[in-house]
């Protein structure tokens, strides 16, 4: 693909960055409201503590925001057009993988 300046640009690269799949989406910790699956009228409130991008995907540390106990948890951030969507769980088989990229960012503070 050409870009308008006659740069040759990868399309999956083009494509990466229009999905916002080329970096975290959150660079500074942030608050989200999440629904609960169980109970759609219902919604949590979560302080995104870290972020990050494996394999094109957004990875989400998250730590409750409006409950007395500690509550954190990992989810998978589904992005359309650059922006959060949704989250889902993080599947059995690359949830040991994550949480070890998380426990390696946080041994860095």
């Amino acid at each position: 693909m050409m870009s308008s300046k006659d740069k040759v640009i990868s399309l999956n690269d083009y494509r990466r960055r229009r999905n916002g799949l080329d970096k975290p989406l959150f660079s500074k910790p942030t608050n989200i409201v999440i629904e609960d699956p169980n109970n759609p009228e219902k919604y949590g409130e979560y302080a995104v503590v870290c972020n990050l991008v494996h394999e094109d995907r957004q990875f989400l540390a998250m730590e409750r925001e409006d409950q007395e106990e500690d509550r954190y948890t990992m989810v998978e951030g589904i992005v359309e057009n650059g922006s959060l969507v949704r989250v889902e769980p993080i599947a059995e088989d690359e949830y040991d993988e994550i949480e070890s990229k998380f426990s390696r960012i946080f041994a860095q503070f």
